[in-house]
């Protein structure tokens, strides 16, 4: 069963998928300029395994408030999984998702909270930019960050980048909830939360399970494998999947993917809840 809701003082848009007998959860957090309805599928699939799933979105993405790909401080964003997580503990054990931007987001939250979750799940994490940047752009956008940090340029991602399945693609393309613009303050915010996560990497020691496509445009493969190489956790997996774009949960291959995640979920269900 899917239900709506609202989170945060009734601030962010949420969504649960809740088994008839829920066992563990998994919070989801989304990726940059998407929102929670793109994981339906995926979500009620694991809900029919027994999974209680819930999800948010962020500040400034779906239907949540804030202006489109905009942030004052990266801290909207851990905010939003502090919520949500809260909501997750009503049925331990709790494991946390993130999918890109969501990745980045969940890593930094756990280095800060260690115990907060059981176990993390990371899909194609955004540790490092897989589209070019010219030097001159990032100069441009820290200035504008300081005199106009609500400037807005286009994000540049193109959906047949995102998938090499073509519904998905023609699915993003035409969502109305999808936005593709991001601002000089959410730029510069990112890139320091990106050295920050990487830096922090040591201080997270839950179990951790990290999936990319080798063919992934949009976030770095070899930043995953930083991140992976500096993490803490003793229990880390780290699965590329030749050939797959950037969102593996949504690919042609993605039943592979899904039972991969669900496989790495019940190993580690047993584990006391942080």
């Amino acid at each position: 069963m899917e239900r709506e809701f609202r989170l945060g003082g009734g601030r962010l848009w949420a969504r649960a998928w809740e088994p008839e007998h829920p066992g563990g959860t998994l919070a989801i957090v989304h990726g940059y300029g998407e929102h929670t309805g793109r994981y339906r599928e995926f979500s009620r699939w694991l809900a029919q395994q027994g999974w209680r799933v819930v999800a948010c979105d962020l500040p400034g993405h779906g239907r949540s408030p804030g202006r489109r790909g905009h942030i004052r401080s990266f801290s909207e964003y851990l905010s939003a999984v502090e919520g949500l997580l809260g909501e997750a503990r009503m049925h331990p054990p709790v494991f946390l998702l993130g999918h890109s931007l969501g990745g980045l987001v969940a890593a930094r939250y756990l280095e800060l909270e260690p115990g907060a979750a059981s176990g993390l799940i990371l899909s194609s994490p955004f540790f490092g930019l897989g589209l070019p940047v010219p030097a001159w752009k990032r100069a441009l956008a820290r200035m504008l960050s300081r005199l106009w940090p609500a400037a807005s340029l286009p994000s540049g991602i193109q959906p047949e980048h995102l998938s090499h399945d073509p519904e998905v693609v023609e699915a993003y393309r035409t969502d109305p909830l999808v936005h593709r613009v991001a601002t000089a303050r959410w730029f510069t915010e990112v890139l320091a939360a990106q050295a920050a996560a990487l830096e922090g990497a040591p201080r997270i020691r839950v179990p951790v399970l990290l999936l990319q496509g080798t063919e992934d445009r949009l976030a770095e493969v070899a930043a995953t494998r930083a991140f992976a190489a500096a993490c803490g956790s003793p229990d880390l997996t780290l699965k590329l999947y030749g050939g797959l774009y950037h969102e593996t949960l949504n690919e042609l291959d993605r039943g592979r993917v899904w039972q991969d995640v669900l496989d790495w979920l019940e190993r580690r269900e047993g584990g006391s809840d942080g």
